[in-house]
């Protein structure tokens, strides 16, 4: 066929309730020459099996299980392993994401009026909210370090999954592992590594529908302790000094850490402890900026002083046994 070959890949874990509708959304594609491969990495419910049935109805689905279980970001990258390599572009797809039927035919249109983009977003549906709408509508190619430079100061997010982004394989495949199997949000890396050599192509249309697997891996780890705090600041300290000037990453940061700050005042003063505290004391540190508990404490008060009926049950039991609260 003329048209170039686009692999999607989707790396699942016990996503039997959205499973079926995320193939579907694939198989329904307006663009026809696509493969799509369904990893199952040793569901315990029944995504596989439903996987298998849905790929029998069409020869360009392919279904592979792992082995046994492997951590989310590895099972992302032996998901994208399975790209062919006469792939000119690829595409990840969560199993509790969509795409809208002309997702692949319109993405590929705009990758394909430059060799320069690496990769390409869209409008994202997350609930009631549209995001990635941000940017000037009369073009559809942006420098990828001024898409970098605005994500990081919190003008837009159009990875926000990693089902939102096509990418051309050459990007990809330069970077092996394509995602840095030691972060939770590696995804968010590997987008930013993309952008420091490949500029960033837009539809401006919603192309793509965010759900939440609240089962997934991403979701159990990361909602009870925040650690989506932790893991922006990373990424501001890892990629605000190439992409920011000097002011902009100052501001920033002292934006971040006070509402880093902010968050766990009330964590202290919900009597939060132990794994919760080493979690962020090393999230700090690995960014470089130890907990201060100096500015902790300051903070407390200062949660007391905005808010002293929701902050006194938390002082109370701070100060007093469990059994007399």
């Amino acid at each position: 066929m003329s048209s170039p070959l686009v692999t999607v890949v989707s790396p699942l874990y016990n996503a039997e309730r959205f499973v079926r509708s995320c193939m579907r959304s694939v198989l329904s594609q307006t663009y026809e020459n696509w493969r799509y491969f369904v990893l199952d990495n040793a569901c315990t419910d029944r995504t596989g099996e439903i996987a298998r049935e849905l790929a029998a109805t069409d020869a360009r689905v392919t279904v592979v299980r792992n082995e046994s279980t492997v951590p989310v970001m590895q099972n992302h990258n032996l998901a994208v392993g399975l790209t062919p390599p006469e792939s000119k572009y690829m595409r990840i797809l969560q199993g509790d994401d969509l795409l809208d039927p002309q997702c692949l035919e319109k993405s590929v249109a705009i990758a394909e009026q430059n060799p320069r983009i690496g990769m390409v977003g869209s409008y994202i549906r997350w609930g009631s909210v549209i995001t990635s709408n941000e940017f000037d509508t009369d073009r559809s190619h942006f420098d990828g370090r001024e898409v970098a430079r605005r994500t990081l100061l919190g003008e837009t997010y159009p990875f926000l999954s990693p089902s939102a982004i096509l990418f051309r394989w050459e990007a990809v495949a330069s970077r092996q592992p394509f995602y840095d199997e030691q972060r939770l949000h590696g995804d968010v890396m590997a987008a930013y590594e993309v952008l420091r050599a490949w500029d960033f192509g837009l539809v401006h249309e919603t192309l793509t529908t965010v759900g939440s697997n609240d089962a997934s891996v991403t979701s159990v780890v990361s909602q009870s302790f925040n650690k989506l705090l932790g893991s922006n600041l990373d990424l501001l300290m890892r990629y605000g000094g190439e992409f920011l000037s000097a002011g902009e990453m100052q501001a920033r940061v002292e934006e971040s850490l006070a509402r880093y700050y902010e968050f766990l005042g009330y964590a202290w003063l919900g009597g939060r402890e132990g794994a919760f505290w080493e979690h962020h004391e090393k999230a700090l540190k690995d960014a470089g900026l130890p907990l201060s508990r100096t500015r902790l404490y300051r903070q407390v008060a200062r949660n007391v002083a905005l808010e002293p009926r929701r902050s006194a049950r938390g002082v109370y039991r701070r100060f007093f046994p469990l059994s007399q609260v």
